[in-house]
């Protein structure tokens, strides 16, 4: 057994495609962003490419580091940069990633010991897409506005800072947009003739 998840609610659940990303990382078909500067690679992978509005998606991180250069972890200090992955879009709900545990590094040039992730990171979090009324009813405006089926992009920003023993780059936000195609939501009930 590779994995339970134990949900409070039935309503707002995974989708298939998000639990093989936990799992099964180059098997999911859904899309893909990189991102690439002289130091590092970077791709940022939903889960799926369709889904429903009040669906949580995976979001995959994978980020390779060139030989001796390094980013930071959290819990740092307010002049350095931790490795973040943000989204900003209106139909997000909600998101998390769950980084692994970086690995403390005496830098010598500053005279620091600080938390940092070197060569590759690899992890996978959650992106809840806004849950929205299947159908334009008045009582159900107040829970949401209506997400209309169809293409939609997700902006999202990668924040890290990258350093090497002698020299720390200047932080850096890169931002980058992902495709998904919103589902029709279930249709309502067929009006039953008298």
């Amino acid at each position: 057994m590779q994995d339970k998840l134990f949900l409070r609610d039935y309503q707002l659940r995974p989708s298939v495609a998000a639990v093989i990303l936990r799992n099964f990382d180059d098997t999911v078909s859904g899309n893909v962003t990189e991102i690439k500067t002289e130091e590092l690679q970077a791709t940022v992978r939903l889960s799926t490419d369709r889904c429903f509005p009040g669906q949580e998606l995976a979001v995959g991180l994978k980020i390779n580091l060139k030989p001796g250069w390094h980013v930071y972890g959290t819990a740092m200090p307010n002049n350095y940069q931790a490795l973040a992955l943000t989204f900003d879009s209106p139909l997000v709900a909600e998101h998390a990633l769950d980084l692994p545990s970086p690995t403390p590094l005496l830098l010598k040039a500053v005279g620091e010991t600080l938390p940092v992730y070197t060569s590759e990171i690899q992890t996978v979090g959650m992106l809840r897409i806004k849950w929205s009324p299947p159908m334009p009813v008045p009582f159900l405006e107040a829970l949401g506005a209506r997400i209309e089926p169809g293409a939609y992009t997700i902006n999202g920003t990668l924040h890290f800072q990258v350093c090497s023993e002698e020299v720390c780059l200047a932080p850096q936000a890169v931002t980058f947009t992902i495709p998904v195609h919103i589902e029709a939501g279930i249709p309502p009930a067929p009006k039953q003739q008298a």
